[in-house]
C-alpha cells in the first residue's frame, strides 16, 4: 500500500507512528514545520524516520496552482490512502479540498480534541472551518471517543469515522504486571530515593498545568514523601516562589528530561499525578500507565476520560480542587496494598495502547476501505 502523509511537525509520536505503517507499506511524508517553540530541540530530535520524507512548499500551494506545490506529488504519485494530520491551516484545508477534488480517499487524523475551551468570536469562523471539514465526505481517524462522537455530531457519516488507540509507546516500553515493585526498589536506589513515597508530575511549566494547585496540596505531607515536577518552562520562578512563600516541603523542580531518564522516575513513582486545566489527549498519562503508576487527573483531560475507571486505576479530580486532590493523593500513598492493585490495573489498561497495535488498526482500516 502507498500512504501519503502531510503533518504540520514530525514530532518524534509521529515518526514512530509512521514508522510502524511503513513495515508493510511505501510511506511519502510531507511535513510544513521543522521546529516548533514550545518544543525542546532534544525532543524533536529523538527519533529518526524510516520513511520518504521533505518540506511542504506551502508558499507555492497557497500562492500558485497546486501543481507547482508538492499536490502535484501528492496527485499523480499513484498513492492509495492520503493522512492529513488536522486541519488547522489553511495548507492543511486546501490540500484536503484538492484531494477530495479529485476523488482520492482521504482521511483527517485527529489525535486530541478540546471540548472545553471558552467560545471566543473568533470560533465563530473556526465552528464554520470545522462544519466544512466533518461534511466534506473525508474519512476520520479519531484518537479518542470523545472526539469521534465530536466529528459524528458534527456532520461526519457514521462509517466513516474510526477511533484507534493513540499513543507514544512500544510494546516494549510497557512493563509486565506485577513487575512494578521490582523495578521501583531498583530505582528508588538509583535516584536515592529508597523509603520514600514518590509523586510524579511531568509537564511544561505554563499555566494551563495547574501545578500551582499541586503545590498547594503538597502542603503538610510528611517528610517521607516527595514530590518531582519535571518539564521546566516560563512558570519556573512563579512556582520556586510559591513553594518558599508557602514553606512546602519535599517538592523538587527539574528541567526537561530526555525519555530514557524521565523512564527512571515513572519506574520509581508510586503515583503520577495531572492536574491540568484542559488537555486535548495527554499522553504523559499513557507514558505513566506503562511504568504502572496510577494516575491522579483532572475531568479536563481526554486521556483521562479514557483510560481512567475512578478508584481501580487512578482517580479523576474537579480542575483547581486543591482539598479533592490532597486527598486523593493520601489515599494512593498511604494504602499499599490499594496502590498495588491500581498499578497492576494501570498496567493492564494501557496494554492495547501501542505503535504495533495503532499500525494493526490503521491498516484494517485502510484494507477495508480499499475493497468496498
Amino acid at each position: 500500500m502507498k500512504i501519503f502523509y502531510l503533518t504540520g511537525l514530525l514530532s518524534p509520536y509521529r515518526i514512530e507512528w509512521m514508522n510502524a505503517l511503513s513495515k508493510e507499506n511505501d510511506i511519502f511524508a510531507y511535513y510544513i514545520s521543522s521546529d516548533e517553540k514550545t518544543r525542546e530541540k532534544d525532543w524533536l530530535n529523538s527519533q529518526e524516520p524510516c520513511f520518504s520524507t521533505k518540506k511542504a512548499a506551502r508558499s507555492k500551494l497557497l500562492r500558485e496552482l497546486p501543481a507547482r506545490s508538492f499536490l502535484s506529488e501528492a496527485l499523480s504519485g499513484g498513492f492509495d490512502i492520503y493522512i492529513i494530520d488536522g486541519y488547522s491551516s489553511l495548507i492543511k484545508l486546501k490540500t484536503i479540498s484538492t484531494l477530495l477534488k479529485n476523488h482520492k480517499k482521504v482521511f483527517i487524523n485527529i489525535d486530541g480534541i478540546d471540548i472545553w475551551r471558552e467560545k471566543t468570536k473568533a470560533d465563530i469562523i473556526k465552528d464554520a472551518v470545522k462544519r466544512w471539514v466533518f461534511r466534506s465526505g473525508a474519512y476520520f481517524l479519531c484518537g479518542s471517543e470523545i472526539a469521534q462522537r465530536t466529528v459524528i455530531k458534527g456532520g461526519a457519516e457514521e462509517d466513516k469515522v474510526f477511533v484507534h488507540p493513540f499513543t507514544s509507546l512500544h510494546k516494549e516500553d510497557i512493563i509486565l504486571p506485577n513487575q512494578k515493585s521490582t523495578l521501583q526498589k531498583k530505582y528508588k536506589e538509583k535516584l536515592n530515593l529508597s523509603g520514600k513515597k514518590v509523586a510524579l508530575a511531568v509537564g511544561r511549566f505554563i499555566q494551563l498545568k495547574k501545578y500551582d494547585v499541586l503545590i498547594k496540596a503538597w502542603k503538610d505531607m510528611p517528610d517521607n514523601c516527595v514530590l518531582y515536577i519535571i518539564g521546566g518552562g516560563e512558570e519556573k520562578e512563579s512556582y520556586e516562589r510559591l513553594i518558599k512563600e508557602s514553606g512546602v516541603k519535599n517538592i523538587v523542580l527539574m528541567d526537561f528530561m530526555l525519555p530514557e531518564k524521565l523512564s527512571e522516575y515513572f519506574c520509581a513513582a508510586d503515583m503520577f499525578v495531572h492536574p491540568s486545566s484542559t488537555e486535548t489527549w495527554g499522553l504523559v498519562i499513557n507514558e505513566a500507565m506503562a511504568k504502572g503508576c496510577p494516575v491522579i487527573s483532572t475531568d479536563r483531560c481526554v486521556a483521562a476520560i479514557e483510560l481512567i475507571t475512578d478508584g481501580e486505576n487512578g482517580f479523576i479530580i474537579k480542575v483547581g480542587d486543591v482539598e479533592q486532590l490532597r486527598k486523593k493523593m493520601c489515599e494512593v500513598l498511604f494504602n499499599d496494598l490499594f496502590r498495588e492493585k491500581m498499578m497492576n490495573n494501570a498496567v493492564k489498561t494501557i496494554e492495547p495502547f501501542t505503535y504495533e497495535n495503532l499500525a494493526d488498526t490503521h491498516l484494517r482500516i485502510f484494507r477495508n476501505i480499499l475493497a468496498r
